[in-house]
């Protein structure tokens, strides 16, 4: 049917790259029409193959879209619904996993956080280039952890390259188009004033890469390429400026590009009947003459590939679960037939998109007879696909002494619930576009530090005006976060999670704020919870053991850091951890090694040089322990313990002003550090011409700490500086109270 392939190329040599572009709309490349935008590398690949201009995705948002691209399922039956808190499960089969059992090398790399293999997308792939790392991550977000696409690029290339002749599927994802469209010059200045064209044209030339190094290593004519994108951004149009709330064509019509070398396919073909994006799956395993999965929804384009007239029937469908799951307003499900598109929403929507592409004319009314049909078959479409949706997660399984403490903290719940039909007690999308821009806004402002009390005083206006707006209240919670508020910051996070009980980030991050708090109780509750809605989070075990770390609980702290590293043995602060554990067992030896290999993991990665230190200095070797406390001070100069650390060893060195400068280092990067003021102030006392730094620096460490384990050296450098101002009696007192300090702590240490 697609005719022969190249002289010299079968079937059985044909690799696949699939390049998703993320939040891409089609009416921005060339191929479709655009002038605004520079997209060459895009538009030869679509004079060179066919391209589909009617193609539908099933979600405006990254995880649940790719996920029906990886499946050719509708979200309904594998489940991802939403951004975070959803996991493509392993009952699921994926393009990698049955190209891998044909002998396939599989490999993806993926340009955001939000694709992160712990969500599931990672099945069949023997390479899953993610390497997120959140060691630094307190506020968390999904689309605030990303890599450029040239970066992107370039571990797909170096991949591909080792593959060798071996049969490969690639998978590139770049998530450079995405909001804030940030773009490297000179596409920034080329595009100043549309960041998202700007965007677009530097992800065509990563594109371009890409056909570059197939052409140049002769494998373009034995490859199969895949373009599109996962959804599209509205920029303004219906009110909304981004993605993820409405259905309409701005975000759900997507390009599909898909160059193949086969004699029947006609360069710069061009095919109008509506796909989707379930239909990549079984076209490419139809164009490798291999079997799909059994009750796939989506179906072989590959007639349509060939020019053949067709009897594909492709009814589209798409969801929008954003405004239930993150606003507890209604959520939205569409259908395409043929000409017409059918929104189900509390107020329905009819458009006949041949006429009205911008969706301008809700024909619902006008046409009832089309428009009735459409819904009851969309809506028996939806009770069909959720009766053989998978299992949601729960937390009916919890311990009940868990779940008291769970309810004590307002973290019990479960799911909110995915409708079949829309509520007519929730509010309808179309009327709260308003409050929905006002939150984007903020959101765009709380990324500026110093406007944090600006994008607050918004936020109290969304919640103000709708107080069941639930990712009004989590960002509420973000900003007090980032402010040091940190009572405050848990208070809103309880809001949050009063309306979705099982939103996974509200979770971690009131965590991370009782754990600032210094409530490692309450913190360890939240952890532990987010690990039963997010079984497969590396971060948050590593979180838990290193509450137990320092409580000196080191098997339980083994057990969490192992955990953590089973499930990504890429964590490199877990690596350290581990490491930390052997250092106080003694074993200096074992200690290095894991230490060693958190740094060929990632080579910055924090206190592995201080912990590097620690042993140099328990051998004995002062000269690089002082070494490495200066290698983890470039690399993190907030890094106090090593400041100070550097301090008391060049003072047992008899290098008093280096001493005294890397005390000050330390105070400076934390301001709360009452032992570095203590010190300080010894410093100065001992240089005998500093008194009156000495003695605020010693008032500084009391007032931060006045009965903590180096507290009686503040005491002891007041006297001693009263004495030399010669005020005995003042000095006589303050030298009593150091003693008694002394006392005090001595008997608190007794068992």
């Amino acid at each position: 049917m697609l005719g022969p392939l190249p002289e010299g190329v079968t079937r059985e040599q044909l690799n696949v790259v699939l390049i998703t572009l993320d939040t891409l709309r089609a009416d921005h490349l060339g191929a479709y029409g655009s002038t605004d935008v520079r997209t060459p590398n895009l538009d030869q690949l679509a004079r060179e193959g066919v391209v589909f201009e009617q193609v539908m995705t099933t979600a405006p948002l990254t995880l649940p879209a790719h996920s029906s691209i990886m499946t050719g399922q509708f979200p309904p039956r594998h489940g991802v619904r939403d951004n975070g808190g959803f996991f493509l499960g392993p009952e699921q089969t994926t393009l990698a996993e049955v190209l891998s059992a044909q002998g396939f090398q599989t490999g993806a790399t993926v340009g955001a956080f939000v694709l992160d293999s712990k969500w599931g997308l990672d099945q069949g792939f023997e390479v899953y280039q993610d390497d997120f790392d959140l060691t630094d991550v307190k506020a968390m977000s999904l689309a605030s952890v990303k890599r450029p696409g040239n970066e992107v690029v370039d571990l797909a290339l170096k991949w591909m390259e080792g593959v060798g002749d071996q049969r490969f599927f690639s998978w590139l994802h770049l998530y450079d188009p995405h909001a804030p469209y940030e773009s490297p010059e000179p596409y920034r200045s080329e595009y100043r004033g549309h960041p998202y064209r700007g965007a677009i044209a530097f992800t065509d030339a990563q594109v371009g890469r890409v056909l570059s190094f197939l052409r140049d290593r002769g494998l373009a004519d034995r490859t199969i390429v895949i373009v599109t994108a996962d959804h599209g951004e509205s920029l303004g149009e219906h009110g909304e400026e981004t993605h993820g709330f409405f259905v309409y064509e701005s975000s759900m019509h997507v390009p599909l590009i898909v160059r193949a070398p086969f004699g029947a396919i006609t360069p710069g073909r061009r095919v109008a009947q509506p796909v989707r994006t379930v239909d990549i799956m079984p076209t490419v395993l139809d164009v490798l003459q291999m079997d799909a999965p059994r009750s796939l929804a989506g179906v072989s384009l590959a007639p349509l590939l060939a020019g053949a007239g067709s009897d594909v029937v492709t009814e589209g469908y798409g969801e929008a679960m954003y405004p239930l799951h993150h606003y507890g307003w209604s959520d939205l499900t569409a259908m395409r037939s043929d000409r017409y598109k059918l929104i189900d929403a509390p107020r329905p929507e009819l458009y006949d998109l041949e006429r009205d592409p911008k969706e301008l004319t809700n024909l619902f009314t006008e046409r009832a007879s089309v428009a009735d049909a459409m819904l009851r078959r969309l809506r028996e479409q939806k009770r069909e696909m959720a009766s053989a949706a998978p299992a949601m997660p729960k937390n009916e399984d919890v311990d009940p002494e868990t779940r008291a403490r769970l309810a004590a903290l307002g973290y019990v719940g479960s799911f909110v619930a995915t409708s079949n039909e829309p509520s007519n007690d929730r509010a309808d999308p179309k009327d709260k576009i308003d409050l929905f821009n006002l939150m984007t806004t903020a959101r765009d402002v709380a990324k500026n530090v110093d406007q944090g009390p600006e994008a607050i005083s918004m936020l109290n206006r969304v919640v103000a005006d709708d107080p069941n707006v639930i990712d009004a209240w989590f960002m509420l919670g973000n900003e007090y976060f980032k402010a040091g508020k940190f009572p405050e910051a848990v208070s809103q996070f309880k809001r949050a999670l009063d309306l979705k009980p099982d939103y996974d980030l509200a979770i971690i991050n009131m965590a991370n704020a009782y754990r600032s708090l210094g409530q490692d109780d309450a913190a360890l509750a939240g952890y532990e919870h987010y690990v039963t809605v997010d079984p497969r989070n590396a971060y948050v075990r590593y979180q838990i053991g290193e509450i137990y770390l320092d409580r000196g609980d080191l098997p339980h702290a083994d057990t969490a850091f192992a955990e953590a590293l089973t499930i990504d043995p890429k964590l490199a602060s877990a690596r350290v951890a581990t490491g930390v554990l052997a250092f106080q067992r003694g074993q200096l030896d074992e200690a290095e090694r894991h230490l060693r290999a958190a740094l060929a993991l990632k080579e910055d990665v924090r206190l592995a040089h201080f912990n590097l230190a620690l042993i140099a200095e328990a051998r004995g070797d002062d000269r690089a322990a002082a070494a490495s406390y200066r290698t983890e001070l470039d690399l993190h100069p907030t890094a106090f313990k090593a400041a100070f650390n550097l301090g008391r060893l060049q003072a047992r060195q008899g290098e008093a002003v280096a001493a005294m400068a890397s005390y000050k280092q330390a105070v400076e990067a934390n301001a709360n550090f009452a032992e570095g003021f203590f010190y300080l102030a010894k410093a100065y006392l001992d240089s005998g011409r500093a008194l009156n730094d000495a003695e605020s620096n010693a008032r500084k460490g009391l007032a931060l700490e006045p009965e903590g384990e180096t507290s009686p050296l503040g005491h002891f450098v007041i006297g001693s500086v009263l004495m030399q101002r010669g005020k005995p009696d003042e000095a006589e007192r303050e030298l009593a109270l150091g003693l008694a300090l002394e006392a005090k702590l001595a008997k608190r240490r007794l068992p």
